[in-house]
């Protein structure tokens, strides 16, 4: 009896433990530190990127990626500067972000 309790118990942990899935972490190679800030109170703005070295970024293609959206958050970014748009808020460059990452 003591030989098939063992055998459950050690089964059942391994399929607790096998079956964890991991999520792997979205990193950016080579990005930059910045926050997520709203600038909705401003006329034609909405969110935009605070780098930390300084300066203020218009994104085009936030949308795309799925980032809870919080003012002030922690980010990480690869991007490009785009040519050919121009933008009602006009706080700074207009963006196409590449990568963005929280962690």
């Amino acid at each position: 009896m003591k030989v098939v309790s063992l055998f459950i118990v050690l089964f059942v942990s391994s399929l607790l433990f096998f079956s964890c899935k991991t999520t792997k972490i979205p990193t950016c190679d080579n990005s930059v530190a910045a926050k997520l800030v709203n600038r909705n109170g401003l006329d034609g703005c909405g969110w935009a990127i605070e780098l930390e070295e300084g300066g203020i970024l218009e994104p085009l293609n936030l949308k795309e990626f799925d980032i809870k959206k919080k003012n002030n958050k922690k980010i990480w970014i690869t991007y490009e500067e785009t040519k050919g748009y121009v933008s009602i808020c006009m706080i700074g460059p207009i963006i196409k972000v590449k990568c963005i990452s929280d962690r």
